[in-house]
C-alpha cells in the first residue's frame, strides 16, 4: 500500500522538490522554504508549529497508543551557484541546494501525506521534523532545546540523505560510526611586524604559521593509531597585504574530525599544543581556539534493522549496499541518535547513463527524480514499522 502510493505520488513529489529547488535559503533564513511546507502540510490536513525559527514540527497521532518516532529532513541549501544545466535551476544568484536538501524535504512531505492517510492503522504518533541550518550553524540542537523531543516523549529517529555516488534505487546502510564530528579551529600568531627588507627586528608570523601548518601534518600521520580515523586540514591562511612588509598577525582556520570522543579530546589537544609551543619557539604569541561542532552519527542496531527490513520489502529498492567505512563529513541528526536509538541512510539518486554522478555540494549536482517515491515510501514505511511492530 505504501510503495503504491508514493508512486501514485511522483509528479507530486517532484513539482514539490523543484519548487524548493528553485528557492534555495541558508541556516536560520529559510523563511520561503518553512512557508511553502506550511502551505503543503495544511492542505495535507496535518497539524504543525513552528520551531526554532525557521524549523517546523508536525505531528500525526494515530488510533492506538504507543510509541513516537521521529522523522527528520533538513532544509537549508548551500552559498553556491548552481551549474546544473536543469530548467528549474535555482533563482537565488550565489545559492543552490546541493546537497539535495530539497529531495530530502519533498520525500518527507510526501511521507507525511501517506502516514497521515493511514494514521487509523499506526500503533503511536509520527512527528515529522523539518529542521533548518544543518549545513555548518547546526539547527538540530536549537530545536532539542525548544523541546522537540517531548510531548509527546520521542523513542526513535530516522533520517535519509541522498547519495548521487549511487545508483537511484539503491540504498547505504552503515553499522556503527557513519559520520564525525566536523569540529572547527582557528589559530591567531601574534608578531613583530616591520619591512620585509629588515627581517632580522621582526617576529614573522607567516614563517610562524607555516610551520604550524607543516606540523599539523604530522597529528594524523604519527600523533594517533593509524587504525584510528581522523582528519586535520588547514583550510585557510590569510596574512598580510602588501609585498614589502612583514605583517604583525597571521590567522589559520580548519576542521578536525573523528570519530569517538576520546580522539576528538585528543586531537583538540594536540592542535593547541602545536600551535602554542611552535609560536613560542620562533617568539610570536598564539591565541588558539576550538569549536565543537556535531558530536559523530552513530547508528544504533536495532534501528538499521528497520531500516534494513523496509528496504527489503519495498519492490522499488534493488539493492541494501552496506558501507565498511565511515565518512568524514557530518551531520547534526547527531544530536538526536545521542538521545535515542536511530538509524542514519544514503538514498541512491544517481545515474551514470543519465550523467547524473557528481558528488554533493558540485555546482553541477543532480539527481534522478526517481528516487523521490523511493525516499517517501521509505521514511513512511520506517515510520509504520517501527510503530506497529
Amino acid at each position: 500500500m505504501i510503495e503504491t502510493m508514493a508512486q501514485g505520488m511522483r509528479e507530486e513529489l517532484v513539482e514539490m522538490r523543484r519548487k524548493l529547488h528553485k528557492t534555495p535559503e541558508t541556516a536560520f533564513q529559510e523563511y520561503q522554504t518553512s512557508a511553502y511546507i506550511k502551505q503543503k502540510l495544511t492542505e495535507f490536513g496535518i497539524p504543525f508549529q513552528p520551531c526554532a525559527k525557521t524549523g517546523i514540527v508536525a505531528l500525526i497521532e494515530g488510533e492506538k497508543q504507543g510509541k513516537t518516532v521521529l522523522l527528520r529532513a533538513d532544509i537549508d541549501g548551500l552559498p553556491i551557484q548552481e551549474e546544473s544545466g536543469v530548467d528549474f535551476a535555482s533563482e537565488r544568484e550565489g545559492f543552490m541546494h546541493a546537497c539535495g536538501h530539497d529531495v530530502h524535504t519533498a520525500c518527507l512531505l510526501g511521507a507525511a501525506k501517506i502516514l497521515y492517510a493511514m494514521r487509523d492503522e499506526l500503533h503511536g504518533a509520527v512527528k515529522l521534523v523539518f529542521q533548518p541550518a544543518e549545513e555548518g550553524v547546526g539547527g538540530a540542537l536549537p530545536m532539542i532545546e525548544a523541546g522537540v523531543m517531548e510531548q509527546p516523549r520521542v523513542d526513535a529517529a530516522f533520517a535519509l540523505h541522498v547519495e548521487p555516488l549511487e545508483e537511484v534505487g539503491n540504498i547505504q546502510l552503515k553499522q556503527g560510526p557513519v559520520m564525525a564530528s566536523p569540529d572547527d579551529f582557528e589559530v591567531i600568531i601574534t608578531g613583530v611586524g616591520g619591512h620585509g627588507a629588515a627581517p632580522q627586528n621582526c617576529v614573522d608570523p607567516i614563517l610562524t604559521g607555516a610551520m604550524i601548518v607543516n606540523a599539523y601534518q604530522t597529528i594524523v600521520s604519527r600523533c594517533f593509531d593509524p587504525m584510528t580515523p581522523c582528519v586535520v586540514s588547514v583550510c585557510s591562511f590569510h596574512a598580510g597585504n602588501c609585498t614589502n612588509a612583514i605583517p604583525e598577525t597571521a590567522i589559520l582556520t580548519g576542521t578536525a574530525r573523528s570519530l569517538d570522543p576520546q580522539t576528538r579530546t585528543a586531537l583538540a589537544a594536540r592542535l593547541e599544543h602545536i600551535a602554542k609551543s611552535t609560536a613560542e619557539s620562533m617568539g610570536a604569541k598564539c591565541a588558539f581556539k576550538f569549536k565543537p561542532l556535531y558530536p559523530p552519527l552513530i547508528n544504533h542496531d536495532d534501528m538499521n534493522a528497520v531500516v534494513e527490513q523496509c528496504a527489503n520489502e519495498l519492490d522499488s529498492v534493488k539493492n541494501i549496499v552496506w558501507l565498511k567505512e565511515a565518512s568524514m563529513a557530518g551531520d547534526d541528526f547527531s544530536y538526536f541518535c545521542e538521545r535515542v536509538p536511530g538509524a542514519y541512510f544514503k538514498l541512491g539518486v544517481g545515474n551514470k547513463k543519465e550523467g547524473i554522478h557528481h558528488p554533493i555540494h558540485s555546482p553541477s549536482f543532480k539527481v534522478d527524480e526517481d528516487a523521490l517515491p523511493i525516499g517517501a515510501a521509505m521514511m513512511a514505511k520506517i515510520a509504520v514499522t517501527y510503530l506497529n511492530r
